[in-house]
């Protein structure tokens, strides 16, 4: 069944908040936004909710991406606002367009993303100056998805922009590894495509976990349920290994 009330738009990923039902959404697009469904019913999708669009608080339209005119800190929070989405089935695929007019914030390909300790992490592919990655962090409130959220609101950090391809290139999926860090999946357009599985420390430092030798994507990391087995997908040919 389609679950209309979730948006026509790029979907890539999602992942939902345990405690609140709420879903987070990633969109693929150059252009894209961040969302969160709210369920009338937590856990039951199908009976509808609330789209919505994350903005900047106070920054109105605000472009995370930092292409041309890098605004958003490393590591600094942002208070978030959310902005609801009208017309959510978007025949015209629009849906993006119109949050943006409404005042959301734009981001770079939004890809993987995975809900950790009380806070979720997704990438954007192709965000920051020398467009080689961004990896974003999102804290909700604790009122999230209610009136009262106004008054201690969620909030938003660059939790990581690559600055040199061989630290890291193009972020696409990722997990919250049982150690604390992140392990996220590299899938580069280059013609030498050299991917990674790179770690990620809880203060933002890098390093390689693993180098796949063959030209092609990784993708679906995640953990067995006791954290200890790693799979991983590679696209082509297709194989998962452990």
């Amino acid at each position: 069944q389609p679950l209309k009330a979730m948006g026509r738009f790029n979907h890539e990923a999602a992942a939902v908040d345990p405690r609140t039902g709420i879903v987070y959404m990633t969109e693929d697009r150059g252009d894209s936004l961040f969302y969160r469904f709210i369920p009338n019913v937590p856990g039951d999708l199908i009976k509808g909710g609330r789209l919505q669009a994350l903005a900047i608080k106070a920054s109105p339209r605000y472009d995370s991406r930092n292409w041309v005119n890098p605004a958003m800190p490393l590591q600094q929070w942002l208070d978030a606002s959310w902005i609801d989405l009208t017309d959510p089935e978007s025949p015209e695929d629009d849906l993006r367009k119109r949050g943006y007019a409404d005042g959301a914030a734009l981001f770079a390909r939004g890809e993987g993303i995975h809900w950790g300790d009380g806070e979720l992490y997704f990438c954007c592919t192709n965000g920051g100056k020398k467009q080689l990655g961004q990896i974003m962090r999102y804290q909700p409130s604790a009122s999230e998805g209610t009136e009262h959220e106004a008054a201690k609101p969620g909030r938003l950090q660059l939790f990581l922009e690559s600055t040199d391809k061989s630290l890291f290139n193009f972020g696409d999926n990722l997990t919250v590894a049982p150690f604390g860090d992140l392990i996220v999946c590299e899938d580069q357009y280059t013609e030498v495509v050299d991917n990674h599985l790179r770690g990620v420390t809880p203060d933002g430092s890098v390093y390689p976990f693993a180098r796949l030798h063959d030209q092609t994507e990784l993708a679906g990391a995640c953990f067995s349920p006791d954290g200890s087995t790693l799979f991983v997908n590679l696209y082509s040919p297709a194989r998962t290994v452990a």
